[in-house]
């Protein structure tokens, strides 16, 4: 996947960029999406190194964050996991 920036809209109108680019090393994630802001663009880093199939279920994850900020981690992580095996299934059908 190539290292560029790509941004978007939630559904209340916030801007996100998302790269991907390693968290820093004190965050001990795959990823983060940091808080939502009031004003300008809030970010989300994801860990390039990993596997194809971790990145995006990273990335499916932190999307959800700014989506549904607020929302327990393990329902997020639960439903990322669920939609990048419901992917992976459809993709290898």
């Amino acid at each position: 996947m190539a290292n560029k920036a790509v941004t978007f809209k939630n559904y209340e109108g916030q801007k996100y960029e998302i790269k991907l680019r390693k968290p820093r090393k004190e965050v001990k994630a795959a990823g983060i999406c940091y808080p939502p802001e009031n004003v300008g663009i809030a970010k989300i880093l994801v860990n390039p190194h990993q596997d194809e199939d971790d990145v995006q279920e990273t990335i499916i994850h932190e999307i959800s964050h700014a989506f549904f900020w607020g929302t327990s981690e393990d329902k997020i992580t639960y439903f990322a996991k669920t939609l990048s095996q419901i992917l992976k299934k459809l993709d290898n059908t």
